[in-house]
């Protein structure tokens, strides 16, 4: 251990202080907490892209003008973009509106769906996001929960215990099996007697809190044991919500003995006001939604519709310090937001850029040398679908501010140079929170 420490230590203030490249240790520094980089702060906003990649080169001078003045507001931080000509016309225009609608009472409940990898994963930005949303708007509750997660004991908007005898069909095992797959990328069986329990940590307020059982198909009626109490299931469509508990009661557990039944989840709500869901799928790059059956996802939208779908991705796909070609991702994931814009139609549709990603290179950690071109493509994807666009990488700080993030007291991300911690999780969803908020304080101003 003695030797091992000794020659990191060498291996470390070579690479950090005589910037010798070693590549065998390009991202181990065991003195990386007492190394500091003066760095000059840059708040001038990044224009990555002024013309999209598909604009044929023919274009008008005037046309490519117009242009040019749409796609500034992509890299401006805390905003979210439509890619309007006028930018002081309402982004994300039909969930605003709808959130305009709920405040003034016209409105009962407003579905918020939060897609995402890793940098989501145990509700982390999701759960800011939805209490600041609902401090503003109303609704309780923390929303969607699978049925077993291999976070559980890290979340904490929600106490969750269940049995380690569930089955766990998803986007990685899913070609073994038929079943259809949800929206989280999961569907559960239960094998012999299974049993889930979620306590829903968010709630302040002694009110009703719905507790709803999201199932699939099953060719007979079955019965499931709900806080004691047998219910009897009709699970007849590609996808059913059955309202299990409306009690002010803040836990719900279920057992489930038939294996015939593809479970997806729970759903913990308040009758009304903002309800965000957090589907986080660690290792996924979004595209794994092109795959997906659009009757399956049509069913959905009909039961359990949403207003928004933000689609957060791209970090995963910086495995390399350097990666840089990703024209491989375009089609896939433009097939993939294209088949969520098809199947909830009634959803606006926001991406969600990759964050910043730093590597060690032989200056010290920097940001990815191809982050910039991934950005770029991310958005041809949004203006070309005709999505809208939050820029994180920019709203993170821009260039070099994961490396910010980790060496800050207290630090804002982990020495991955890739995930946020919580603190910086609360940073992101705030952030977000604000974007949305910039666009609504707009059309109440439009209509007062």
């Amino acid at each position: 251990m003695l030797f091992i420490t000794v020659t990191l230590f060498i291996l470390s203030f070579e690479t950090a202080i005589f910037e010798v490249p070693i590549k065998a240790v390009t991202n181990i520094s065991i003195i990386s907490d007492i190394i500091r980089k003066k760095e000059k702060k840059d708040t001038t906003p990044i224009i990555i892209a002024t013309i999209p990649l598909s604009i044929p080169s023919d274009t008008s001078a005037a046309h490519k003008d117009s242009i040019i003045k749409i796609f500034y507001s992509f890299s401006i931080p805390d905003r979210v973009t439509s890619y309007l000509a006028d930018t002081s016309d309402v982004a994300i225009n039909r969930f605003i509106q709808k959130l305009y609608d709920l405040k003034i009472g016209k409105k009962k409940k407003i579905r918020i769906a939060f897609f995402g990898d890793s940098m989501i994963e145990g509700d982390l930005i999701s759960s800011t996001l939805r209490k600041l949303m609902q401090q503003k708007f109303g609704g309780y509750g923390v929303g969607f929960v699978p049925v077993t997660s291999i976070v559980a004991n890290e979340r904490i908007t929600i106490t969750h215990r269940f049995s380690d005898n569930w089955q766990d069909v998803n986007f990685k095992n899913h070609r073994f099996n038929t079943a259809p797959l949800y929206i989280s990328g999961h569907t559960f069986f239960a094998s012999g007697k299974s049993t889930v329990q979620v306590e829903d940590k968010t709630i302040e307020q002694d009110a009703p809190l719905n507790k709803y059982l999201l199932f699939g198909y099953a060719n007979q009626t079955i019965d499931i044991n709900s806080n004691g109490v047998i219910k009897k299931l009709q699970p007849t469509g590609h996808f059913n919500e059955v309202l299990l508990d409306n009690s002010n009661e803040r836990k719900i557990k279920i057992e489930v003995s038939d294996d015939n039944l593809p479970l997806y989840g729970l759903s913990l709500e308040s009758p009304e006001g903002i309800i965000v869901d957090n589907f986080s799928y660690r290792g996924s790059a979004g595209i794994e939604y092109g795959k997906m059956d659009t009757d399956f996802l049509a069913s959905i939208a009909k039961t359990h519709s949403y207003d928004l779908i933000i689609m957060q991705y791209g970090v995963n796909l910086l495995e390399k310090p350097d990666d840089g070609n990703f024209d491989w991702y375009y089609k896939p994931m433009k097939i993939a937001v294209q088949r969520i814009q098809q199947s909830f139609k009634d959803a606006d549709v926001l991406i969600m850029s990759t964050g910043d990603r730093a590597f060690h290179y032989p200056s010290g950690f920097q940001t990815a040398t191809g982050l910039l071109a991934l950005l770029n493509l991310q958005q041809r994807i949004a203006f070309e679908t005709g999505s809208s666009f939050f820029n994180l990488y920019s709203s993170m700080g821009g260039e070099n501010s994961m490396v910010k993030w980790v060496t800050d007291n207290p630090p804002l991300a982990y020495k991955d140079y890739t995930h946020p911690n919580s603190r910086g999780a609360d940073v992101i969803g705030k952030s977000i929170y604000n974007a949305l908020l910039y666009e609504y304080n707009k059309i109440v101003i439009k209509n007062h």
